[in-house]
């Protein structure tokens, strides 16, 4: 639980500190009061023992619907508090937790199942509350509606806490594509202004050696390297601009494994085959894309990465047990991937492969490959 809770954000985190605070006061003041009646405690023991109880489980049903907590979901969690709310009322001590039980069952169950475990819970603590004593003292009706409050206030800030991780974690992730965006556009302007210049070099460095002619061999020989050198510098240049800014392959798999790290996705990469120099940089961007995808479009828990060569193809595919959120895989099949790869001559297949796996194949041509069709 404890990782669970340091992935999220530092928003996400205070709020849930916040919301754990002021569960602990009631738990807190139970126990002095055990402590401040030595004999005749048992009833206030007896709810001071179901509050402690239902702590931990409330907190791990809260964690459990934030991001990377999908181990932690336990579904018999409201059952296990709704005993502990209506034990201790059987025997005449009033239970607090019926807030915990509720929240637990709006959090983890769907909407019918939550709403018979609510029924129940209200149903018994109403049932049950003459036997505490307090039925002189306060009607069970507004008792019930502001445990019923509190649990409503438990299930907000919960949702706080995911939302405020989830806009933290865009956030980090657009960054990142801004990153790609400007480099391109950096690229561009480079390639645009650098190349032009580099074309009018060697232009007018051709026609200086065709009107030296045989006149000067050493002019003529100086020229020549000239020439080569910016043939070198166009070369160089189209790499450059060519495409985003890739790192090594090794390189991006590792920002991968540490973004994966990062939101509790258990990521498995396995190179079968190391793909061809002239393939790097596609895999990798194939790589990056595929990572970039799965954190923004799906709660993934896992995620693998195999790259391996088909007869005259580099394979790479990625298969998460996320479900892509807009539910159309034609956009994904549209993207920046696909388009790269499709530029290759090679092919992007993204599908849903059953409910809770998501699949992307990429093929990548061998060079010659392409060379022969």
């Amino acid at each position: 639980m404890l990782s669970v809770f340091r992935a999220q954000a530092a928003e996400a985190r205070l709020a849930l500190v916040l919301c754990w605070a002021v569960i602990l006061v009631p738990i807190l003041v139970k126990w002095l009061r055990v402590y401040q009646h030595g004999d005749g405690g048992g009833l206030e023991l007896a709810s001071a023992v179901s509050l402690t109880i239902a702590f931990p489980l409330f907190v791990r049903t809260q964690l459990a619907t934030c991001r990377g907590g999908a181990d932690l979901t336990w579904p018999w969690v409201p059952v296990a508090l709704l005993v502990a709310t209506l034990a201790p009322m059987a025997f005449g001590a009033l239970s607090l937790t019926v807030s915990y039980t509720v929240a637990a069952a709006v959090l983890l169950y769907r909407p019918v199942p939550a709403a018979v475990v609510v029924g129940v819970t209200g149903a018994g603590f109403l049932l049950l509350y003459p036997q505490s004593g307090l039925q002189t003292v306060v009607d069970p009706v507004p008792a019930l509606i502001e445990l019923m409050v509190f649990a409503v206030i438990f299930v907000a800030v919960t949702r706080l806490a995911v939302l405020l991780d989830d806009l933290q974690f865009t956030r980090e992730v657009l960054a990142r594509r801004r990153v790609d965006v400007e480099r391109e556009r950096v690229g561009r302007d480079l390639h645009d202004l650098m190349g032009r210049t580099l074309v009018a070099a060697s232009l007018r460095n051709q026609t200086a050696l065709r009107t030296l002619g045989d006149r000067d061999p050493d002019g003529a020989q100086r020229l020549e390297r000239l020439h080569e050198t910016l043939s070198r510098g166009q070369v160089q240049l189209r790499a450059l601009t060519s495409g985003p800014a890739i790192a090594r392959l090794d390189d991006e798999l590792a920002t991968a494994r540490m973004l994966a790290e990062r939101v509790n996705i258990t990521l498995e990469v396995d190179v079968r085959t190391e793909p061809p120099g002239p393939h790097e940089a596609l895999v990798g961007l194939v790589v990056r894309e595929s990572i970039t995808n799965v954190l923004k479009h799906s709660r993934a828990t896992t995620c693998t990465i195999v790259i391996d060569r088909d007869d005259d193809h580099t394979v790479v595919r990625v298969v998460n047990d996320g479900t892509i959120r807009t539910g159309d895989t034609s956009a994904a099949a549209d993207s920046r991937l696909a388009r790269a790869v499709q530029a290759a001559g090679g092919t992007s297949v993204s599908r849903q492969v059953r409910q809770s796996e998501f699949e992307t194949v990429s093929r990548i041509p061998m060079p010659q490959a392409v060379g022969h069709r």
